[in-house]
């Protein structure tokens, strides 16, 4: 099926939508007033070293202290990592300078994450300067695609030290392509680096792509039909980006549309992604309920009256249960853990198609998801990552990260 990209700007806000047969999957919010951080690369300064977390504190230069797990140390010289995960006061003391990415948005009173193994995406590469690595998206399935990727990925890092990872729609790309994207990576990456060797003082040193051009980047690919843009200025933007990075784009990149800001608003509202309730085919609903530490979803047959007994109405609502909660997942963009508790099923057979039901339809989520067998008492268990903010948080204002 074929898909459109939607962005539509205010006086507020930048809102870019992915949207398949008028269906919203996935909604990408930016504020006028507040720079989102994921992806930004700071000069940082150790302030604290916690041996009990083994994580420290850095100093980016924001309100809130960014948090840096040991997992996430890595040496500033290139190829340099550390073999086992020595203690934390073992690699970096109080005072220390060190160059961080943001890796997850700090919410409410928590700081962002980072990390010091830094990458830099483009249309078909992502950039890994601090480990000579080569590897591949999981999404490309193709084994004689496959194969080549991993011979062309050393000849375009060319003994350089630097790794690289080929994104899905690098498939295909010739070396010259590569190359070329590669050689502009590495200007990227030495202008960073030079500009942290010359001044360690806690700051910005790179900032990612605003979110309608970020969006491009990472989504673009053969199934998307047209972008449509209800701004003449982000569509000059667009027209450049897709002329320098995405001249392979076969679809349309449509004329100004001045009420497409009404017509995403309308999508989502159909959506109800504000909503705790979401209504189910059959009768059934759903409630999405989010605590600080997961996100809970009660599954109820409701007006469901439609099958003969009790265990294929519970059948019914669950699997139209699985639909929906995956799909509202990426619409509402929540990460971390989600715990199911689907109506009791009469058999285990009955469980372990609910189960596979859930696998199949996350397995087609582009971020990484874990899902459990159903647990005793009905309830199953979904890991997402954790990219961005929240729908809820970023089209609120009380949980952003401000900058400075």
């Amino acid at each position: 099926m074929s898909r459109e990209i939607w962005i539509a700007q205010s006086q507020d806000d930048t809102q870019v939508a992915l949207v398949e047969e008028n269906k919203v999957l996935e909604v990408f919010v930016e504020h006028q007033s507040v720079q989102m951080l994921r992806g930004n690369i700071y000069a940082g300064k150790v302030s604290r070293v916690v041996p009990a977390l083994q994580s420290a504190f850095i100093d980016i230069s924001l309100d809130k202290m960014a948090f840096l797990h040991v997992t996430e140390v890595v040496s500033e010289g290139r190829n340099q990592t550390h073999e086992g995960n020595p203690p934390i006061q073992k690699l970096l003391r109080e005072g220390q300078s060190v160059m961080v990415q943001v890796i997850r948005e700090g919410m409410g009173q928590k700081g962002p994450r980072v990390t010091m193994n830094i990458t830099l995406a483009s249309r078909y590469l992502v950039l890994v300067p601090r480990q000579e690595q080569f590897s591949l998206s999981k999404k490309i399935t193709d084994q004689d695609e496959i194969e080549r990727l991993k011979r062309l990925l050393p000849d375009v890092s060319a003994a350089s030290g630097l790794g690289l990872i080929a994104r899905t729609v690098a498939e295909g790309k010739s070396i010259e392509t590569l190359e070329n994207e590669f050689d502009a990576l590495v200007e990227q990456w030495d202008e960073i680096e030079s500009g942290y060797l010359q001044d360690r003082t806690p700051r910005k040193l790179h900032e990612d792509l605003p979110v309608a051009l970020r969006t491009l980047r990472d989504l673009l690919d053969s199934r998307i039909s047209r972008i449509r843009i209800d701004d003449e200025s982000i569509r000059d933007e667009v027209a450049s980006f897709i002329a320098r990075f995405a001249t392979d784009f076969a679809g349309e990149l449509g004329a100004v549309e001045p009420t497409l800001g009404h017509e995403l608003e309308s999508g989502l509202a159909v959506e109800t992604v504000h909503d705790k309730r979401v209504n189910l085919p059959s009768g059934g609903y759903i409630i999405i309920e989010k605590t600080e530490a997961m996100t809970t979803v009660d599954v109820n047959s409701g007006g469901n009256l439609g099958q003969k007994d009790l265990a294929a109405t519970a059948l019914q609502t669950n699997l139209e249960a699985c639909v929906a909660i995956a799909r509202h997942l990426r619409l509402r963009n929540i990460g971390g853990l989600t715990v199911i508790d689907f109506i009791d099923m009469g058999s285990e057979s009955d469980e372990g198609r609910v189960a596979q039901k859930m696998k199949d339809l996350c397995a087609t989520d582009r971020l990484h998801c874990q899902v459990s067998d159903v647990l005793p008492f009905g309830l199953l268990a979904v890991s997402r990552s954790r990219v961005g903010l929240p729908l809820d948080a970023s089209m609120g204002s009380g949980d952003r990260e401000a900058s400075p």
